[in-house]
């Protein structure tokens, strides 16, 4: 049966079904020490964002897609979740490719990319499909991730409706070393904005794969601070590549120094006890200054450092912790932290707070008013303060609280966030060169300044090249003219 708080917390869903794993495209067989040498090399030679391999995990074909999506929608509680039949069947590949961490230093990072498949009477590569960038839930161990686990509810709705889903593992979970960097801001951009340029190299080298311009985020829970996080840093940074469509960011803890720390700070019982070290060691290990755990734990909770190395279940380490989380510090640990206010570990925290900026792009938080794990407060507080500060297109969904806590809502959520983006959502067909949707004199005023002046973008040159010759000319021009009648 598929749990909907497999939204949040995949790790707990031990209903995953078993993954049916084909290696396609393989050319050669190699030891596993010259498979190393050749990786160690490649990463040399890699820059940001480069498509380092490909695996192929999951497909399936538009029936049995729709197949799979009713049986698995036909386990949730109600029929609330009824969707129009799938228009694709799906790839499903796992990824690797080069990003950087928290201080910049290179790394190899995973993920999932599933993209619409096509099959006759149709002919791939005749359609341009958006990117949907789905930033999962909390998980602490590596395995819990969809480049490992394969297909799932998402990514089969999602592609088969039209959309690459791209689900960035981030750094410290599926095949990336280290630790998981929890609830901080600027590696969940860089791990996002790098597995982009990767899906865009993944089109490149495909010709059943395009990609338009358009961009959708999403995310619920950690996913949600992760979606705030990769839109604040591609607005701020990487605006010349990357242009949002539309996000959706879902319960997430946008007031890392704020809510969320007087709710650790409220001495009561909290509902996943992990939560407060996995925060409290990402911190300390991306911030050298707050120094040692062991400066901050009592002597018999300073195994639980340990725990957080990728391997270890979010039950075992529950398990493991009293239910009421700040009771693992020393008293003076956090007597201190209460009394400075330019304490370290409050500094920091105050470093990953999202709510006080000025999206560009529209943005629609849900959250919902009953969740006792990330009360709906952050979102409340961010959709203030963006009005605030002069954001014109936000929006905040809320979300009855008789509905459900913060795992009952998710779906609610969810598929709120997939009614809206439908809307705006486009499809584009070979022909349409100034993406419209439509065939039209503007695609042929656009092809002929291509043909003259060159094109400003890849997507424009597989649309203009209606023939598929691999040149742009006279011919594509007379097809364009045949497809704006013919409409």
């Amino acid at each position: 049966m598929l749990r909907f708080d497999t939204f949040i917390n995949q790790e707990e869903d031990v209903n995953f079904k078993d993954k049916f794993y084909t290696f396609v495209r393989s050319t050669s067989i190699v030891k596993p020490n010259m498979l190393i040498a050749i990786l160690t090399f490649s990463i040399c030679l890699a820059a940001r964002g480069d498509l380092l391999s490909t695996q192929i995990l999951d497909t399936r074909n538009i029936s049995n897609n729709q197949a799979y999506i009713e049986n698995e929608l036909s386990q949730i509680i109600s029929d609330q979740f009824s969707l129009e039949p799938v228009q694709y069947g799906f790839w499903l590949y796992k990824i690797t490719y080069e990003t950087v961490d928290i201080h910049g230093n290179p790394h190899i990072a995973s993920g999932s990319v599933s993209f619409p498949r096509v099959d006759w009477p149709q002919f791939p590569g005749e359609e341009a499909f958006p990117i949907l960038s789905y930033q999962h839930g909390t998980v602490i161990e590596k395995s819990s991730v969809t480049s490992v686990n394969g297909e799932w509810i998402l990514n089969a709705i999602l592609t088969g409706s039209g959309y690459v889903y791209v689900e960035p593992d981030y750094l410290g979970l599926g095949d990336s070393e280290g630790r998981h960097p929890y609830q901080l801001a600027e590696p969940y951009g860089t791990a996002v904005v790098d597995m982009l340029r990767a899906t865009r190299q993944l089109d490149a080298q495909r010709d059943d794969l395009k990609l338009n311009d358009q961009l959708f985020l999403a995310g619920y829970s950690e996913g949600g601070y992760a979606t705030m996080a990769v839109q604040k840093i591609i607005e701020r940074d990487y605006a010349d590549e990357f242009s949002i469509t539309i996000s959706f960011p879902m319960a997430g803890a946008y007031s890392m120094s704020g809510i969320m720390t007087d709710v650790m700070l409220a001495y009561a019982s909290y509902g996943q006890p992990f939560y407060f070290p996995y925060v409290l060691f990402s911190y300390i290990e991306s911030y050298p200054v707050l120094g040692s755990h062991e400066e901050y734990l009592v002597p018999e909770y300073v195994f639980l450092y340990d725990m957080f190395d990728g391997y270890h279940s979010s039950g075992e380490i529950n398990a493991a912790m009293p239910s009421i989380p700040i009771t693992i510090m020393k008293p003076d640990s956090v007597q201190s932290f209460q009394e400075n206010m330019n304490h370290p570990l409050r500094l920091a925290l105050q470093e990953n707070d999202l709510f006080d900026w000025h999206p560009e792009a529209p943005m629609h938080l849900f959250h919902g008013l009953g969740d006792e794990l990330v009360p709906y407060e952050n979102s409340q507080l961010a959709y203030d303060t963006f009005l605030a500060n002069g954001a014109d297109d936000i929006h905040l969904e809320l979300i009855p609280a008789d509905w459900g806590g913060h795992s009952e809502v998710a779906p609610f959520a969810l598929f709120g966030a997939y009614e809206l983006a439908k809307d705006i959502q486009m499809i584009n067909p070979l022909g349409d060169v100034n993406q419209d949707m439509e065939f039209n004199i503007l695609d042929l005023v656009r092809t002929a300044y291509i043909i003259l002046h060159g094109h400003d973008n890849e997507y424009e040159v597989w649309a203009a090249d209606v023939n598929k010759d691999d040149s742009i000319n006279i011919q594509d021009i007379v097809l364009i003219v045949d497809l704006a009648l013919s409409s």
